[in-house]
């Protein structure tokens, strides 16, 4: 990963970005995505690879590859849904422990269906992630894939820190908002169409099926991987690195460290 924290982000710009996106969103994830994700554990990875077409699962390789793991680390995977990379760090490294935080029970469900039928045991709490109920420095890593879109990160991110040990390493991963403009308008329409007609393929709910023009919009209204980098610095994250797939950067992946004291 190459380190860059180079933004224009600043503290008031930020403030103002979390209340602007709280202002279009807060009924959306109060409301619809808890009803989405009732209905998509069953079919949450193969539907992903089909809205990617297929480059899901590389995504999710190139960010477990980027996790560093020693032999007895605690590990906390916020959003861990159906608990992908909880699973995939415990087959890369059998000594460590994992507990997945979630506020979907339907989701961690299959979660635990699934590492049960990997022989593995993940921790699970049913918990909204804003509010991280566990003591401070607790963990060794952190890592959040796939879900920042959908959160506050005003409130989340201090919470992860928090919670971090100090030496510790946060690792991120989402679909961000491309850097260059002209990719941006691009991929957003293609992600429109590719959501709504997997929602068909797999015979979505009409919750899931309503959601399509929102996971553009909230990518639209999301950061840049330039800007995220700036906003783990002001949120007090050091050592920040960062990493942008191809096209633009629609993918970026993230490490950063809560310093020692």
């Amino acid at each position: 990963m190459e380190k860059n924290v180079s933004s224009t982000v600043t503290w008031g710009i930020f403030e103002q970005r979390e209340e602007y996106r709280r202002s279009l969103f807060s009924n959306v994830w109060s409301q619809m995505v808890p009803k989405v994700f009732k209905d998509v554990p069953k079919y949450y990875r193969p539907g992903n690879i089909v809205a990617s077409l297929g480059l899901w699962e590389l995504w999710v390789w190139q960010f477990v590859r980027t996790i560093k793991l020693q032999p007895q680390y605690q590990v906390l995977d916020v959003c861990a849904g159906t608990n992908d990379v909880g699973v995939r760090l415990l087959k890369k490294q059998p000594g460590i422990s994992v507990t997945a935080i979630d506020r979907s029970q339907e989701m961690q469900e299959e979660g635990q269906r699934r590492a049960e039928r990997n022989g593995l045991h993940i921790d699970s709490i049913i918990h909204d992630v804003h509010e991280l109920p566990f003591p401070d420095n607790s963990f060794d890593v952190i890592t959040l894939q796939a879900a920042s879109r959908h959160l506050q990160l005003d409130k989340v991110l201090p919470e992860i820190l928090r919670v971090l040990k100090p030496g510790g390493f946060f690792y991120h991963c989402d679909m961000l908002k491309p850097t260059h403009p002209i990719v941006e308008w691009f991929y957003l329409r293609f992600l429109r169409i590719s959501v709504f007609t997997t929602s068909l393929i797999f015979g979505s709910t009409e919750a899931s099926r309503g959601c399509s023009g929102y996971f553009s919009d909230a990518i639209h209204h999301f950061y840049t991987p330039e800007e995220l980098s700036g906003v783990l610095k002001l949120i007090g994250f050091s050592n920040i690195a960062c990493k942008k797939s191809i096209w633009g950067g629609m993918v970026g992946f993230h490490a950063a460290q809560k310093t020692s004291t």
